[in-house]
């Protein structure tokens, strides 16, 4: 009985229309701009000159063109990173934009930025360092009130904003106020997810690019609004085991981020240092393709454009991304289930967008086989649950028929809104998934073969 109540919370949990929205976005764009760019650091002082910040040639369409390029839908810009200088002419603060040599103290990254992300159909999103090395106000009370009236300006100033991203700051000099935070987010910016610290998306726990091999979205509730990083970093968040002692469970799905550059910022010395496009296609496929959505950072230099090294690397990844999911081999396949639990939910509707398939409740085994009718060569293969109604597989296993009899090429725990499958180069006409256990039923959306 106890079992049986643990899953039915379980089962209970799903995603807001939100959170949907933002996990389908997938592929993100985490942009580092600002006064370190120019003083060449990681971290500043925050008692670095205005006069610095000078970017000769800064070209918001090059920018989102490049994240276009790479097969990106959304980007998040620091628009004050935590030296505190400000990338819009904040009225709050005269460490900004508006004090700089830059176009006569005219200019507006932020503004510039999330124009041209609307005119391409890029998400835009913002980063807002609550640590601040400028503000005198900070260790006190008095910093909430401008930290919200900073807030404040960049969700009603610029657009719809999907998602807002805050760091984590352990030192402890702040006593921040994150539920006013929320709410003011909340209030001005409903759809906006609230990233790293806060309820809506949790930081995998690396920046390595790579989810966990059982990536959970229903998780214990304690996880989520500035938990502890040493518990986001743990292995297992959601199994049973996991979620037996929560007193609430919370739909939490994870970011996987990754660096192209050794930093954050741009450095000139780092340039022989950029990540190859491998390692991000690696790292797609473990992010993305684990339940998660990946996060990969962009320095642009001092000029105000991404470097030469940087567009080649980011063009070659969105090319080799659209090479890999160009020929989809189950369209117009033949799928054929052991059982589903109607007809509303049959193996007819998956791939379809229309509807899903889903297991009898309480099913044991089931077993689903997709004919593609020729034999194809193929390498990876796209599994999805209807996240809608939850996630519920945790195990599953893959296999191709030769020689008269099933062979298994890929076993796996959880799915979640996508599961990619690699798998050795082979010839295939027949493809099995086995769903092996679950939390009372199962569903499948998506069975694809690439």
């Amino acid at each position: 009985m106890a079992n049986k109540n643990l899953i039915e919370r379980a089962n209970a949990v799903v995603p807001s229309p939100e959170q949907i929205e933002f996990m389908n976005t997938e592929f993100i764009a985490f942009v580092h701009f600002g006064m370190n760019t120019f003083t060449n650091t990681e971290w500043g002082s925050g008692r670095e000159p205005v006069k610095y910040f000078k970017p000769a040639d800064f070209s918001a369409k090059q920018w989102v063109k490049a994240i276009k390029a790479a097969g990106m839908k959304g980007m998040i810009l620091t628009c004050k990173f935590s030296e505190g200088f400000c990338l819009w002419p904040s009225k709050f603060t005269e460490y900004s934009v508006k004090n700089s040599p830059w176009l006569d103290g005219e200019g507006d990254i932020v503004r510039d930025v999330s124009e041209e992300c609307r005119r391409e159909g890029i998400k835009f999103g913002i980063y807002l360092s609550p640590y601040d090395m400028h503000e005198p106000t900070f260790g006190t009370e008095k910093y909430n009130d401008y930290f919200v009236n900073q807030l404040t300006e960049l969700c009603t100033d610029y657009g719809d904003i999907f998602c807002v991203w805050f760091e984590r700051d352990a030192s402890g000099q702040q006593p921040y106020d994150w539920e006013r935070y929320y709410k003011t987010i909340r209030k001005l910016q409903p759809g906006a997810m609230i990233c790293n610290c806060g309820p809506d998306v949790r930081w995998c726990g690396n920046h390595s690019g790579i989810g966990r091999q059982s990536e959970w979205s229903v998780v214990p509730k304690e996880l989520i609004n500035n938990a502890p990083a040493e518990k986001l970093v743990e292995p297992d968040l959601g199994s049973r085991k996991k979620i037996k002692k929560a007193k609430e469970l919370v739909w939490f799905p994870a970011i996987m981020d990754m660096k192209m550059r050794p930093g954050w910022f741009f450095h000139d010395h780092e340039n022989s240092s950029l990540e190859v496009m491998s390692k991000a296609l690696m790292c797609y496929f473990k992010s993305v393709g684990n339940n998660g959505t990946f996060v990969l950072n962009i320095s642009p230099s001092h000029t105000g454009r991404i470097d030469k090294k940087d567009l080649e690397q980011l063009i070659t990844l969105g090319a080799q991304l659209e090479l890999e999911f160009k020929d989809d081999f189950t369209e117009g396949a033949e799928f054929t289930a052991s059982g589903c639990s109607d007809e509303l939910h049959s193996e007819k509707f998956i791939n379809s967008g229309k509807s899903y398939f889903k297991t009898p409740k309480g099913a044991r085994k089931t077993s689903i086989i997709v004919n593609m009718g020729d034999v194809c060569s193929i390498d990876k293969i796209v599994l999805a649950e209807n996240i809608e109604t939850g996630q519920q597989i945790e195990k599953f296993s893959l296999y191709y028929f030769y020689n008269k009899r099933w062979i298994r090429i890929y076993k796996g725990t959880t799915i979640g809104r996508k599961k990619v499958c690699i798998v050795h180069p082979m010839e295939a006409k027949r493809i099995k998934l086995v769903i092996e256990k679950t939390r009372d039923f199962a569903t499948i959306s998506e069975f694809k073969v690439y």
